[in-house]
Parts: structure tokens; C-alpha cells; sequence
């Protein structure tokens, strides 16, 4: 199996919103995509916005030369609004940024022909070995339970619930520590 990683800073990461980032997204999520907040349009918006945020990155997963995947992710910066929709308690200090702590990890996803080859742990590992932080957080649909399993074999550990925004459903927050940043 020929597999490449493509890393991306966010100015790269533009170019590829149209003719990759997005149709992998619609093919990776034809399981939510009817959902308006799932829909492709709010996807580009809100992948827009995060390639805006400080130390965003994206790695592509490429097989014989054909997307087959792909992660990205932020730098949390002081103040992030990423722990506003916290629902459940968390220790004091916990949500205190200082823009260097802690890595958001928005989206991991694999088209389905590929899913369950080990794809999206190697896409996975290929951004996380890159950063820097600390830590990386993610947020996980509670009912994903495959990705829920996944993470957790991973070395992720759930650590609060959240709901990002007023129309999202609520997700899991995990949380790992990142070798780099020790």
C-alpha cells in the first residue's frame, strides 16, 4: 500500500477546501450530513473559521495518490471559546489557555471503502506527532460509538461533556497528552 501524508499550514489548507477537504467530508459523514448542523455548508464554514485560529494544521491521507483521508486542528489560544459549551464540571485550571497547552483536534475522517484498515489511526498519529502542545482535545458525538471505542484504545481518556454550539448535539471531550509537549 502506497500511503502519503500531505502536511498543511492553514494558507496551504485553503487551496483544498473545495476539491478535497469538503468532498471528503461528504463522503465520510453521509450517515449525518441531512442534519443541517452536519451539512457540508456549515462543515466549510466552520473549517474556515478554524483555519483562521492560530497553529492550524491538516495532514491528507493519500493512497496511490487519491485523498482517502484526513485530520486538522488548532492551537487553543488564552481565552478559547472551544470550553464555553462545557456542560459537565471540570478541575479548576483545567480550561486555561495559554495558546502553547492545548492542541484541538476538530475532525478525523477516513472515506468508507478505507474505514476499519487502520487509516484513521495512521492520519491520526501523523498530525499529533507534529504538534508541539501539551495535550489535544477533541470533541466526539456521544453516539459514535465506533470513534468512541477508537479513541479510547488510542490513549484518549473522556474527561467532560460539551455542546459547542446552541443547534450541535452534545459531545464527549476527551482528552491526551502529546509526547512533544512533555
Amino acid at each position: 500500500m502506497d500511503i502519503t501524508f500531505q502536511y498543511h499550514d492553514a494558507e496551504s489548507a485553503r487551496d483544498l477546501i473545495e476539491n478535497v477537504i469538503v468532498p471528503l467530508y461528504e463522503a465520510s459523514h453521509q450517515d449525518v450530513i441531512s442534519n443541517p448542523f452536519f451539512s457540508a455548508e456549515r462543515f466549510a464554514e466552520r473549517t474556515r473559521g478554524y483555519m483562521k485560529a492560530p497553529g492550524f494544521g491538516l495532514v491528507v491521507t493519500n493512497i496511490h495518490g487519491q485523498a482517502i483521508g484526513q485530520t486538522f486542528g488548532y492551537s487553543l489560544p488564552v481565552n478559547a471559546r472551544w470550553w464555553q459549551g462545557l456542560t459537565t464540571p471540570v478541575p479548576d485550571g483545567f480550561t486555561e489557555e495559554t495558546g502553547t497547552r492545548t492542541f484541538a483536534l476538530n475532525e478525523l475522517m477516513v472515506v468508507p471503502e478505507w474505514q476499519g484498515k487502520g487509516i484513521a489511526h495512521a492520519t491520526h498519529d501523523a498530525l499529533l506527532r507534529s504538534r508541539r502542545e501539551q495535550r489535544a482535545t477533541l470533541l466526539v458525538r456521544e453516539d459514535n460509538e465506533s470513534a468512541q471505542r477508537a479513541y479510547l484504545r488510542w490513549g484518549w481518556r473522556k474527561v467532560a461533556k460539551l455542546q459547542p454550539f446552541p443547534d450541535s448535539p452534545h459531545f464527549d471531550a476527551m482528552i491526551i497528552e502529546l509526547p512533544l509537549g512533555q
